[in-house]
């Protein structure tokens, strides 16, 4: 084994990205204290539906550790993470994944330079706020879960939320269609998790991709930075950790060890998963680097972070994953929380096409979560919803054109399943909408300026005098 060295690229781990956001202008610093409970969450309700920059409390409810939150909540910062461009987000994913590139392991690392175990753990160290008025207490609500498949030895990396009971135990919501719950049921015993907070963005970002369960996420977020991982092992448990993570929770899931978890404001704006009995972490040890960085995201209504994360890694598995051709772009959106609606440009190669591509959307992974598919020829911009309202407005028949799928597997935070669903199977209806023109050859020739001129205008923009030259001369 070898001690850490640096990955090439200018982002290798949580504090370069933050150097390269400040750089970019896309970082906030907050140097006066603001309160856990909510002053936090509304700061951020507001700086997230003003399109803000990622935001950094120095002095969150007086803590010395500071709080790092909503760093990837916009494309563009997306984007600086990967050294790639907003618009090439689903290329650039599909093609650096093409390849994957397994963690190598380290005899040490950063994230163990303070290692507390046994009586020493106290998780309320931790500046976790409160951060909706109705939550049940504080939650972390950005941790990496790094499991191990009983059988396999695969890992798995997934984000789930943690209410913080007291010193040493976490709540987990982790319904049993995940692929930590079904890794759990494998286990005989005592159930090892290490959560991972602050790695390097591309472990986040793969944490909260769709990629096939029985790959090492490890590998992907290795393939994303174009350079193998470095790992750690843990102190307590028999799992491996990125090295250069700020802050690493060692535990064990056991048996019928519940307590109540909830309630907590999620990601679709509304309370999500009642408040029962669930499986609690029982923590061993909590390492961190020195003085560490908490990275977190606020859940609530969209727009978000969370419709990122979950959102542009869909769009790229779901072009990845569909063998049907003419998919020209995806787009999962964020008023939809990244999961629960997306949009599909398409060639149109014959009458029905449209429904065989929605069809194949529901059929993969990343589509397990969608409940609404919208289908639009690529004469529409999917990212753009005046279009996209505008193609369903005006070429949509809703007896011939729309179709309702009953009884498939959705998501139990999806608010509008009734209480027993949310609990159980998250079974649900789905609809796909095919927005492209029938009989295309007798369809109304569309009423636009010429190309050629409407380029002239946009090259000649500035000398109109109007807003907007700017973002014309990009």
């Amino acid at each position: 084994m070898a001690v850490a060295t640096q990955p090439r690229g200018s982002v290798r781990d949580l504090r370069s990205y933050l150097e390269v956001l400040e750089a970019a202008g896309e970082l906030a610093r907050i140097s006066t204290p603001v309160a856990l409970d909510q002053e936090i969450g509304a700061v951020c309700f507001r700086n997230l539906t003003h399109n803000g920059p990622g935001l950094l409390f120095e002095r969150p409810g007086g803590s010395d550790i500071p709080l790092a939150v909503d760093l990837l909540a916009s494309r563009r910062r997306y984007a600086l993470a990967l050294g790639t461009e907003p618009d090439l987000l689903a290329s650039e994913w599909n093609r650096r994944v093409a390849t994957l590139r397994p963690p190598v392991l380290l005899e040490r690392g950063a994230c163990q330079e303070h290692v507390f175990t046994g009586a020493d753990v106290d998780l309320t160290r931790l500046p976790a706020p409160i951060w909706n008025e109705l939550d049940g207490g504080p939650y972390l609500t950005l941790s990496c879960h790094i499991t191990k498949d009983p059988e396999t030895g695969i890992r798995n990396v997934g984000v789930y939320r943690n209410q913080v009971h007291d010193r040493n135990r976490l709540g987990l919501l982790a319904a049993p269609y995940t692929h930590l719950g079904l890794q759990k049921r494998k286990a005989q015993g005592p159930f090892p998790v290490a959560i991972v907070i602050g790695a390097d963005p591309v472990v986040l970002m793969t944490a909260t991709s769709p990629v096939p369960f029985g790959t090492d996420e490890l590998a992907v977020a290795g393939a994303l930075r174009e350079a193998p991982l470095e790992l750690v092992r843990c102190i307590t448990i028999p799992l491996e950790v990125p090295a250069s993570a700020e802050i690493v929770i060692e535990g064990e899931i056991v048996p019928d060890d519940l307590l109540d978890e909830g309630p907590f404001g999620e990601f679709t704006g509304y309370y999500g998963g009642p408040t029962e009995l669930r499986q609690v972490i029982r923590v061993k040890a909590i390492t961190y680097r020195d003085k560490p960085i908490l990275q977190q995201t606020y859940e609530g209504r969209p727009p978000h972070e969370s419709a990122i994360l979950t959102g542009v890694p869909r769009e790229a598995e779901l072009m990845r994953q569909i063998a049907l051709p003419g998919i020209k772009r995806v787009h999962v959106t964020a008023p939809g929380g990244g999961a629960l609606h997306a949009v599909v440009a398409i060639e149109k190669l014959y009458e029905g096409y449209g429904k065989a591509i929605g069809m194949a959307v529901l059929g993969t992974h990343p589509g397990r979560f969608i409940k609404q598919v919208i289908v639009v020829e690529d004469d529409v911009d999917p990212f753009d919803p005046h279009q996209v309202e505008w193609a369903i407005a005006t070429r949509v028949q809703p007896h011939r054109d729309i179709e309702i799928i009953k009884e498939v597997t959705g998501i139990i935070l999806d608010p509008s399943l009734p209480r027993i669903e949310q609990s159980v199977h998250a079974r649900t209806s789905k609809t796909i909408i095919d927005a492209t023109r029938y009989d295309m050859k007798s369809y109304p020739a569309l009423c636009l300026p010429r190309p050629d001129v409407q380029e002239q205008v946009d090259r000649e923009w500035a000398r109109y005098g109007l807003p907007g030259a700017q973002e014309v001369d990009q």
